[in-house]
């Protein structure tokens, strides 16, 4: 409750024709708890972060107070930006926000790449009073010379951000924080930033990486839902084939959500699922858009089926009234658990619930590991990524096309200077940076300026300028086209078959022979097939935390497992296998191979154990496989011994070569490649449970 209001309820702090609409158009008895408490703070025009589980009614917990202030202080033209980490999540919910604007006579509009040129050039002639948006197709706007962008965006008051700890934990974060501090040097007050996410480690630290610099009061609005409403089982499959079997014979009538962490696994077991008779769709960000909306589509209006999908459902799609989300193996973390989770238990009466199907050992364990730590209430802190470097030089030759070819270094580094991790990343290298830059040929210094070099003309004027609208690369990727129809997008590791075979494709659920092949148009041209199909996909690896490692090794170790509710039969016959077969890993020092070298199981982590394989390059050895769960090396006893043992091993200074280096990497000195990609290694092995 306002203190500015001591009497007034939340509801009534609200615009009276947003009062009315409340009760008569949308039919509410009230508001929800999460939208109660965010009324005061957001009508008085504070920043905050919302979070409340999935379905907590959080996006109408920031647009009502908004359309509230929208009205009572007479915002005219664009006033209100909302930012989504995808175009699927913009093209769902803008029906949704165009009812909710509409019943106050406002508008809404979404811009992404699938906008066409018209629908764009609309949109800039009669701007909406809320625009839906990517901070890349904002950066697109902002570069574009054909468009007045005073007139578009500088009356923009209040940014929405949903899924902020998307952004946050990623470099797009910087990317659109420096994205708000630029639209300020159009005119625009952005005097109101507000982020909605579900649950997360650090909700402070998040609310401070949003708003902390920016000058006005900011609120935590929070509000949970106890481990004890959910259900969550655990079984075990061994492999995909017998999970499709489960999945079709399990829960019967129902709609069934299931997450696979990688393109590969949705497609293998949607083929069998299909080969099973399953009425069975499918979502991965590879498919076209055209092809995942029809799916999602579909999905949502039937009862007995399954969709199966990566993360991409995991971002607050909404594919209508769930029965149940099922987890192949385990996420990669908790916080990505809780998201799944939360797609269900929207029906008055039912429950949030899941069930993992593991289809190997670690996945089993790690599954127990997620279902423990969830249980004591962990959830991992969300890390913004140190030293962004790469975004940095992105943003200074963003800011040079968009003021003509040439700027003031001083408001280069004024503005830049204003976010913290770009400051950091100023204080760090800038010097050498432009140093770098201008010896380089991408940047001339003239006297105070700095302007275009022959290399940045090159590579980013005329097509080239939408490379600098992303701060990620994109991987390689080859159309494959049925006819004129855009299938979806697999990678050209795919397309190595063997000679005089036809090569297979599976996307969608279904199988495609590829009939030709384009390769300089990275195209390939596939028809049905009957034969069963498979694609990869090559992607960063992604290992268990420290936590959730150090979690696996505590349930090897027999804490708390046996006892665990919630794990079928076939499950703890498997636990018992793995606490009997791995007990031996459970040492704290390396032990020899009978091949040779050694493998030192330290259960901390993936980024924890590549730090170690650096540190083994250090001292003189050479590293093989590295899991988040051990490090197989070879290291001489010569060499052990000239660095003083393990654990004198262990406090040396990695050796560090980044597996794959970050876009604009060309445009960096080695050296700061080199710091930041450790930097963040360092950063994310460094993260522990905290103390209870």
């Amino acid at each position: 409750m306002s203190s500015d209001h001591p009497e007034a309820s939340a509801f009534e702090l609200l615009h009276p024709a947003v009062q009315y609409h409340v009760v008569n158009s949308l039919g509410w008895p009230g508001l929800r708890p999460l939208q109660e408490q965010a009324v005061a703070p957001l009508v008085q025009g504070h920043h905050a972060l919302l979070i409340a589980p999935t379905a907590g009614g959080k996006t109408e917990a920031a647009v009502l107070p908004v359309l509230s202030r929208m009205l009572t202080e007479e915002w005219r033209g664009l006033s209100v930006l909302y930012v989504c980490p995808t175009k699927a999540l913009l093209n769902n919910l803008e029906p949704r926000l165009s009812s909710l604007a509409g019943m106050v006579g406002r508008r809404v509009e979404v811009w992404h790449g699938d906008v066409s040129a018209c629908g764009k050039s609309r949109t800039q002639g009669d701007p909406p009073d809320i625009l839906l948006t990517t901070p890349e197709s904002l950066e697109g706007i902002m570069l574009g010379s054909r468009r007045d962008h005073r007139r578009l965006l500088g009356g923009v008051r209040c940014v929405i951000v949903d899924e902020l700890h998307a952004f946050a934990g990623d470099d797009r974060g910087w990317h659109l924080l420096a994205l708000l501090e630029r639209l300020r040097t159009l005119g625009a007050p952005v005097e109101q930033r507000i982020g909605l996410s579900a649950t997360v480690g650090d909700p402070a630290a998040l609310l401070e990486w949003l708003a902390g610099h920016a000058s006005g009061t900011a609120t935590l609005v929070h509000v949970s839902a106890p481990p004890a409403e959910s259900e969550i089982a655990i079984d075990y499959a061994g492999n995909i084939a017998n999970a499709a079997i489960l999945i079709g014979r399990l829960h019967a009538g129902e709609k069934r959500l299931v997450f696979c962490d990688s393109r590969t696994k949705v497609e293998e077991l949607a083929l069998a699922l299909r080969a099973l008779e399953v009425d069975v769709f499918v979502s991965h960000a590879a498919l076209s858009a055209d092809i995942r909306r029809q799916a999602e589509q579909a999905f949502a209006e039937r009862q007995n089926c399954v969709i199966v999908a990566t993360s991409t459902l995991e971002l607050g799609l909404d594919v209508g009234d769930l029965d149940r989300v099922i987890q192949i193996d385990a996420p990669g973390s908790v916080a990505s658990f809780l998201q799944r989770l939360g797609r269900t238990g929207r029906r008055r009466g039912s429950h949030r619930n899941m069930l993992f199907i593991a289809t190997s050992g670690e996945g089993l364990l790690q599954a127990l590991a997620i279902k423990q730590l969830f249980g004591e209430g962990y959830v991992e802190p969300v890390l913004p990524p140190p030293l962004p470097y790469h975004v940095l030089v992105q943003q200074l030759f963003a800011l040079i096309f968009e003021h003509g070819g040439e700027m003031a270094e001083a408001d280069f580094l004024a503005l830049s200077g204003r976010i913290p991790g770009m400051a950091e990343a100023l204080d760090a290298g800038w010097p050498e940076i432009r140093a770098h830059l201008v010896a380089d040929g991408w940047l001339i210094g003239i006297g105070m300026q700095l302007a275009l070099g022959p290399k940045a003309e090159a590579r980013f004027r005329g097509k080239g300028l939408a490379e600098l609208c992303v701060s990620f690369d994109s991987p390689n990727a080859f159309a494959a086209m049925h006819g004129n129809v855009l299938v979806g997008h697999v990678d050209p590791l795919s397309l190595a078959g063997k000679r005089d075979s036809p090569v297979i494709l599976a996307l969608g659920g279904r199988s495609w022979r590829v009939v030709s092949t384009d390769w300089s148009r990275a195209r390939v041209h596939v028809v049905p097939s009957e034969e069963k199909g498979s694609s990869r996909w090559l992607g960063a690896a992604r290992g268990a935390s420290r936590v959730l490692s150090q979690k696996v090794r505590d349930i090897l170790d027999g804490a708390g497992a046996d006892n665990e509710p919630g794990l079928s039969g076939r499950a703890r016959a498997k636990l018992a296998e793995l606490q009997e077969e791995l007990q031996d890993t459970l040492r704290t020092v390396p032990f020899e191979r009978p091949d040779g070298g050694y493998v030192w199981w330290t259960y901390a982590g993936l980024a924890a154990n590549l730090l170690l394989a650096g540190r083994i390059t250090t001292a003189g050895g050479s590293y093989g496989v590295v899991t988040a769960w051990s490090v197989k090396f070879t290291l001489s006893p010569v060499a052990l011994e000239r660095v003083g043992g393990w654990k004198s091993l262990a406090a040396l200074e990695p050796f560090w070569e980044p597996a794959a280096k970050p876009k604009f990497a060309e445009l960096l000195p080695a050296s700061r490649v080199h710091e930041m990609t450790l930097r963040r290694v360092q950063a994310v092995a460094s993260i522990r449970c905290p103390p209870e």
